[in-house]
C-alpha cells in the first residue's frame, strides 16, 4: 500500500523555475495530493500547468492558499512583502510557511512581520542551492535538487517536528540538508553565489565585440550566470548589500595581489596562488561525486 502524501494541498506562490521545479518533484515523488500554482499572470500558469508542474492555478493569491498545509513563497523577494501581508490571514491554521529566496536575514523580516498576527502558522525558511541562467516554468526540472544542498534557517520559534518534516520534503526530492543560522546563510552564499554572479559580470562587461567573436567554452563556462535575470539579482544585492560587499572585498584584495605579482614578474608567487586555487577547486569537485560519502 503507497504510503499517504506528505501534505494534502500545496500552494506554490510563482511556480517558475525553482517552484515550477518543486511542483514537478512533488507531483512526481507522491509528496502532495494537489499541487496549486498562484501567480500574476495568466500565460505563466498555463505553461505551468502545460508541463505539469501544477494540478490547478489561479491569479487570486487568498484563494489559492485556501486549504493549503503547505504555502511555498518562490517570487522574486521585492514581491515577499505584500504577498506575505496578503495571504497572512488566508492561511489555515496550523499550516507551514517556506520560502526559497537566496537571502534570509531581511526576508525573515519581512515575512515574519507579515505574520506577527499569526502566531498559529508556522515559517521555515528554505534556500536550495540549485537553479539556473534560465527563468520561467518552462525551465522547471523534477531532477534540479537532486543531489544539491538546501539550506533551512530556522527561527528560534521553530518546533523540532516542523523543521523535521520541511527537511524531509526537502530529502525526498533529492536534496541534501542542512541548517544554520540566517546570519551564516547571508555570509555564505554571498561568497559561494552571489559574489561569483557579480564576479562574471564584470567579465562580460570587459569584452568588446572583438573579444566576443573569438571566445571558446572556458569564457562562456566561466560566465554562464551573468545571463541571469538582472531584476532577481537586484533584489538579491538590496537584501544581502553587506556581506555582497564584503565579499567582493575580499575578491578585490585578491586581484591585486594578482596584479602585484604580474608587477614584479614574481611567477613563483602566481603559481602558489594557482595551485591553491586548483587545489581547492579538486577538492570541492571530489566532494561533489555522487559516489563520496557525503552525497550517499
Amino acid at each position: 500500500m503507497a504510503a499517504a502524501p506528505m501534505f494534502k494541498k500545496v500552494a506554490i506562490i510563482g511556480p517558475g523555475l525553482i517552484g515550477g521545479s518543486m511542483g514537478l518533484a512533488m507531483r512526481r515523488r507522491g509528496l502532495a495530493e494537489t499541487v496549486v500554482g498562484i501567480g500574476r499572470r495568466r500565460e505563466s500558469l498555463d505553461k505551468a500547468l502545460e508541463v505539469g508542474a501544477i494540478d490547478r492555478a489561479t491569479l487570486k493569491p487568498r484563494q489559492g492558499v485556501d486549504g493549503a498545509d503547505l504555502v511555498v513563497l518562490a517570487t522574486p523577494i521585492s514581491a515577499f512583502a505584500q504577498l506575505a501581508a496578503e495571504v497572512a490571514e488566508a492561511l489555515e491554521p496550523q499550516a507551514v510557511l517556506t520560502d526559497v529566496a537566496s537571502t534570509k536575514v531581511k526576508v525573515i523580516e519581512t515575512v515574519s512581520s507579515a505574520l506577527h498576527t499569526r502566531p498559529d502558522v508556522a515559517y521555515v525558511p528554505s534556500h536550495p542551492m540549485a537553479g539556473s541562467e534560465r527563468r520561467g516554468p518552462l525551465a522547471a526540472d523534477p531532477d534540479l535538487f537532486e543531489g544539491a544542498v538546501c539550506i533551512l534557517t530556522p527561527l528560534p520559534i521553530t518546533q523540532p517536528d516542523t523543521k523535521s518534516r520541511i527537511a524531509r520534503m526537502w530529502e525526498q526530492m533529492g536534496a541534501r540538508v542542512v541548517s544554520m543560522s540566517p546570519q551564516a546563510h547571508d555570509r555564505a552564499v554571498a561568497r559561494i553565489s552571489h559574489m561569483p554572479h557579480l564576479m562574471a559580470a564584470a567579465v562580460v562587461q570587459m569584452l568588446d565585440e572583438g573579444d566576443m567573436a573569438l571566445c571558446g567554452r572556458g569564457l562562456l563556462d566561466t560566465t554562464r550566470i551573468a545571463s541571469g535575470s538582472p531584476d532577481i539579482w537586484l533584489d538579491i544585492c538590496k537584501t544581502n548589500r553587506e556581506e555582497i560587499r564584503g565579499a567582493v572585498a575580499d575578491l578585490v584584495a585578491l586581484l591585486a595581489q594578482t596584479v602585484e605579482a604580474l608587477d614584479e614578474g614574481d611567477m613563483a608567487r602566481l603559481r602558489a596562488m594557482l595551485e591553491n586555487a586548483k587545489a581547492k577547486r579538486d577538492r570541492l569537485l571530489e566532494k561533489r561525486r555522487p559516489c563520496h560519502p557525503e552525497n550517499q
